[in-house]
């Protein structure tokens, strides 16, 4: 990834997000848009904070309806797994 003078490092495109985490650009937007990760709408796509969405991605995962703590829940298998996996191991370009 290129640097841009004055850009902050921190701050991913969705092209930039979606290496970094191994999914595609759609994948990443969709993510998005459903609030699975943190975003921020700038016109028609999203700007992405690596630290923020590490962050999210970190925490277990829960079904809609199941207890949080149960210790018999499995993770959901999909784009939002795979994604928290690579956060959770520091996945880096």
């Amino acid at each position: 990834m290129t640097e841009t003078p004055g850009r902050d490092p921190d701050v991913l495109t969705t092209a930039e997000l979606a290496a970094k985490l191994g999914l595609s650009p759609q994948t990443v937007r969709r993510m998005a848009n459903a609030g699975q990760i943190p975003a921020l709408k700038t016109g028609k796509d999203f700007r992405y904070s690596w630290e923020a969405v590490r962050e999210v991605l970190r925490q277990p995962h829960h079904q809609p309806g199941e207890a949080a703590d149960d210790p018999t829940n499995q993770p959901r298998k999909g784009a939002g797994y795979r994604a928290q996996r690579r956060a959770r191991t520091g996945a880096q370009e």
